[in-house]
């Protein structure tokens, strides 16, 4: 029998009660597991007893075996048969790699076990519809008894698949004419269902799958949900699809033997380092010189960062001669330039993994990691797809490039290595400032951290703990307390300061820190920043990784945004220049995020960007052509545009001065009888408006009186002179009501109201006099007066008609 991989801390598998079946038992010890870890210990009997599980144990602690043995235990007691489309157990995962890995070892103890079981892995990323059915039709034929798989496409085979419909959270379909296809197994028998990694199954937005495989789930079936993590989201898991739950919380056992309440095995040491963020590339290389043989994990936030960050630690890695232009002399001389930073006397190979890569792919690079020999080197660049179970051999070292969005992914990360009792190393990287707060966040969430030392490179390539000499802090030295020389310094002398000075050294403090927040801190690291050059270079030779660059640093600041633990990752604050440099961006993207932000301190590296090449000649030869198409495109734009604006000008210039003297003098004479046209229909249509008004008073004496004076007659026809219009009105009214001659003649009213208004004219204006009132032309008067009346009033004046209301006949 060969050693045990895992540490002896729980009891022999024969001791489980309900007891294990012997062809269990026997394949449990071929496989080397003599004792029981603790969440195996805790959870098989419970799930024997016919009991569901809720169980959380920390990452690494054995959680397959502890569903897979009493699952396949459960399913053998039973006394029915199923049918060929019947199924007996469930497990779900969130992702492919993980139902693979899940099934791998259901698989294998299946075989040591003899048992008459057939397990099916069922997972999506067909190409085609087509795929899809021959996968549908090959699992109806072989009629297994497990099922392993994803939700997406468990949810097509348990449930049918959905054509021309949507489902919302609770599963229900709604779009019109949604229908469902036939499912292709019958899960009316099923005993057991496992959802593994349940909260983030949850998280990565399955719930409406779940929910809709439960629905055709038996009610009396035994549920366990495990994971390292669980979130307040497994509530409504736990009200529709459990009854009556056993809570499994298994803690972690210390060095001492002491059980402690951390969330991590105690044989993982996770450290943070803080540092600007354009020097991570420069500690990982450094990292990787100062260690022997590993296998390592580098963590990022985006898809596109990792495919950038792959394709710069292939060419610094492990080149092949075609993927540098120039020819071998060039691939020397870049390798000859690549050993200054990194010189291993081991190969290392580079490898990523993230959700939008094809199936085959992926597949291919996780099956590549996983099984690399021991004592060779590896690199996996991956974002969360690869945190969470996935049991990888012999990974060394977890790097995180970035901080988790989701905290909770933290431990899952770090989890990949010091899995089963082996030891294990994580760091994560933490920019200065308001990011260092991370550290005591995760020690409430029972994740302890220590302060990884800063890695610097001597002159022979070779990483040390101690500074060189020429690393030189801007503004001083640094101080025990961190602090430097001249701020030390500044802080003593202040007391002995007048208020003046004072403020003057604050300001000039403030400005120094509003300059550079980040390297004050931090002494100059001539050996990252060449790196970053030489990463530059490869930008400048490779359209590729230029055209990546700019996607992935874009991809990263939106990913920064949207972090879940925004009071701590605030987007303000991240150091967006130094972040670009540590991008290696040949020139800073125009994005709305860098606005009044110091741009100048960011050096653009002199090349012609639209003269960048593909080093694949296809891709080439395509883009000079699309280049070309372009060009021609923008040209005949402009020539457009120039034609337009030419012909422009010469509308212009003939309108202007192409025309005869003879024929300008008479379009002038033309339009000078127009207007005097004009003028003279406004003056016929004034009088003719004047008789109408006189020949509907029925006052002959008042008649008269218009008649000798038109000006008041105009002045009453525009309602403008109120006192004459009101005094009419007065002596008209007078009249009617006496019915007889008033005592004071008409004329005489209308002389005293002349009067009054000239003595208001008087006082507005002392310059103006009565002979000059009398004698002003009231042509003038009149047209003055309807060009006010104009700019008053935008609607049209309503015709004025004066009605004495009383005739010749009835004053006799």
């Amino acid at each position: 029998m060969t050693d045990s991989v895992v540490p002896i801390f729980g009891s022999p598998w024969a001791t489980v009660q309900p007891k294990l079946s012997q062809p269990i038992l026997d394949a449990v010890s071929t496989l080397g597991f003599e004792n029981m870890t603790p969440v195996q210990e805790a959870t098989i009997p419970v799930f024997l007893q016919n009991s569901d599980v809720i169980v959380e144990a920390a990452t690494g602690s054995g959680k397959t075996l502890a569903f897979v043995i009493p699952m396949l235990e459960l399913l053998r007691r039973r006394n029915a048969h199923l049918a060929p489309n019947e199924i007996g157990a469930v497990i779900i995962s969130p992702t492919r790699e993980l139902s693979k890995q899940i099934f791998e070892v259901l698989e294998e103890v299946i075989r040591l076990s003899d048992l008459p079981f057939k397990p099916h892995l069922v997972v999506g990323g067909s190409a085609t519809a087509t795929n899809t059915a021959d996968e549908m039709a090959k699992l109806r034929e072989l009629g297994p008894d497990i099922l392993v798989g994803t939700p997406g496409r468990l949810e097509d085979v348990l449930c049918g698949r959905l054509k021309n419909g949507k489902k919302t959270r609770s599963g229900m379909i709604t779009a019109s004419g949604g229908v469902r296809g036939r499912a292709s197994m019958l899960a009316g028998k099923l005993e057991v269902l496992v959802l593994d990694e349940a909260d983030r199954l949850l998280d990565m937005g399955f719930e409406a799958s779940i929910t809709a495989i439960l629905s055709v789930l038996p009610k009396q079936r035994r549920t366990g949900l495990f994971s390292a993590t669980m979130s307040d989201a497994l509530g409504q898991l736990v009200r529709t699809g459990l009854r009556n739950p056993a809570r499994v919380q298994v803690q972690v056992q210390g060095k001492n033997g002491a059980g402690t309440d951390m969330r991590i095995p105690s044989t993982l040491r996770i450290e943070y380092l803080v540092c600007p963020p354009d020097r991570k590339m420069a500690q990982i290389l450094r990292l990787i010189q100062n260690s022997v043989a590993q296998k390592y994990i580098v963590y990022f936030s985006s898809c596109a960062s990792v495919d950038y960050f792959f394709k710069l630690f292939k060419r610094l890695l492990s080149p092949s001669p075609e993927s540098v232009p120039g020819g071998k002399p060039a691939f020397t001389e870049e390798r000859k330039m690549a050993k200054q930073f990194i010189n291993t006397q081991f190969p290392i190979s580079v490898h990523s993994l993230h959700g939008q890569m094809v199936q085959k792919r992926r597949q291919a690079t996780f099956e590549a990691f996983t099984k690399l020999p021991v004592g060779e080197a590896g690199i996996l660049l991956s974002t969360d797809l690869a945190s969470r179970g996935l049991d990888i051999p012999d990974v060394d070292c977890v790097i995180q490039w970035d901080p988790p969005n989701d905290p909770k992914s933290f431990a899952h990360r770090c989890g990949r290595t010091a899995r089963a009792g082996r030891s294990g190393q994580a760091l994560v990287f933490l920019n200065p400032g308001p990011e260092e707060t991370y550290v005591d966040l995760l020690n409430l969430r029972k994740i302890p951290m220590v302060a990884a030392k800063y890695l610097w490179q001597d002159s022979a390539g070779n990483a040390t703990l101690t500074a060189p000499d020429d690393a030189i802090v801007p503004g001083g030295s640094d101080n025990e307390n961190g602090e430097t020389e001249s701020d030390s310094v500044s802080e003593q002398s202040d007391a002995d300061l007048d208020t003046e000075p004072r403020k003057k050294d604050k300001k000039k403090k403030k400005k120094k820190k509003r300059q550079s927040s980040l390297v004050a801190k931090f002494p100059v690291d001539a050996r990252s920043d060449a790196l970053l050059e030489l990463l530059r270079r490869f930008s400048a030779t490779d359209r590729d990784i230029y055209s990546r660059s700019k996607l992935a640093f874009v991809s990263f600041i939106q990913s920064y945004s949207k972090h879940e633990a925004s009071f701590i990752f605030r987007p303000k604050e991240l150091p967006l220049i130094e972040a670009a440099k540590g991008f290696a961006l040949l020139h800073l993207p125009s994005m709305p995020e860098l606005r009044g932000r110091p741009t100048k301190m960011f050096v653009r590296y002199d090349v012609d960007t639209d003269s960048i090449p593909f080093l694949d000649s296809k891709r080439e030869a395509q883009r000079l052509a699309k280049l070309a198409e372009e060009k021609q495109e923008a040209e005949k734009r402009r020539n457009k545009k120039a034609e337009r604006e030419e012909t422009n000008k010469r509308k212009k210039k003939s309108s202007s001065s192409n025309d005869a003297w003879s024929q300008a003098k008479e379009a002038k004479e033309k339009l000078r009888e127009r207007k005097l046209l004009r003028m003279k229909l406004k003056d016929e249509r004034a009088a003719e408006e004047e008789e109408r008004l006189i020949g509907e008073i029925n006052d002959p004496k008042l008649r008269e009186a218009l008649a000798k004076d038109p000006l008041l007659a105009k002045q009453m026809m525009n309602k403008r002179d109120k006192s004459l219009r009101d005094a009419v009105l007065m002596a008209a009214d007078k009249m009617k009501r006496l019915k007889k001659a008033p005592t004071q003649k008409l004329e005489d009213i209308i002389a005293e109201a002349r009067v009054a208004k000239r003595r208001r004219n008087d006082s507005s204006d002392s310059s103006s006099s009565d002979e000059e009132e009398e004698e002003e032309d009231w042509e003038a008067v009149a047209r003055r007066e309807r060009i006010q009346a104009k700019i008053a009033s935008k609607s049209k004046r309503p015709r004025f008609t004066f009605d004495p209301g009383f005739s010749d006949e009835e004053e006799k």
